[in-house]
């Protein structure tokens, strides 16, 4: 059943409607009650005020985590390149869904099917690569970023994979050759803040760089 059906179509959405609306109710008897309250009835009616404000504080706090997280994968989705629907594989469509997710293991699995059926297809492999790299498996994502790398001819897709190998490096202690990588980032496609982040953080130095990936952050030891 899809997303769209359970938020739009279901019992959830009616169940919110009903939740809010007894809120509603019980916010306009307060109202109506308070003017002709005792001093005793107001002291219980400012106390279902407090509950409500308090209910109403925990819906907004949620609401906007929630809207920050909404935000995310909006970013994300907006970073990672696509490749045109008519001629995505049906392995890659899975993976680059599970990838989206977060859910890195899955992805990885079946972007590895399709890169061995599509060679070719290098949005497949930029994805595998990337899945690999959340998974930490540095020598598989490196291969195919070089590959990327080298055969892309789109300039987000390759300073993507510039930006990772860059990051590689970082994780290796390597920092001069992780500068070169993000600065080929950079001439690639100079609007890219990821790699100009990660430059300023090899710059600036410290025990710890905090990178950019993508949505994600990447610790590496100086």
């Amino acid at each position: 059943m899809s997303l769209t059906a359970n938020c739009e179509g279901g019992t959830g959405m009616s169940i919110i409607r009903e939740w809010f609306a007894s809120l509603h109710e019980m916010l306009d008897g307060l109202i109506d009650r308070y003017p002709g309250a005792s001093d005793e009835e107001r002291s219980g009616l400012r106390e279902q005020w407090r509950m409500l404000k308090r209910v109403s504080d925990e819906v907004v706090e949620s609401w906007l985590q929630f809207e920050d997280k909404l935000a995310v994968f909006r970013e994300l989705d907006q970073k990672m390149p696509d490749a045109p629907p008519e001629m995505a594989p049906e392995s890659f469509l899975k993976g680059q869904g599970y990838f989206k997710l977060h859910m890195f293991s899955q992805a990885a699995a079946c972007l590895e099917q399709c890169v061995k059926e599509h060679p070719d297809l290098l949005v497949a492999r930029l994805y595998l690569a990337m899945s690999q790299m959340h998974l930490q498996q540095w020598t598989e994502a490196q291969r195919h970023f070089q590959l990327v790398a080298v055969l892309a001819e789109d300039a987000r897709m390759q300073a993507i994979a510039y930006n990772a190998l860059g990051c590689i490096m970082a994780v290796f202690a390597q920092l001069e050759q992780a500068q070169a990588w993000f600065h080929k980032a950079l001439q690639a496609d100079p609007t890219f803040q990821d790699p100009r982040h990660n430059l300023d953080c090899c710059r600036q130095g410290g025990e710890e760089l905090h990178l950019q990936f993508g949505s994600a952050a990447l610790q590496a030891k100086a």
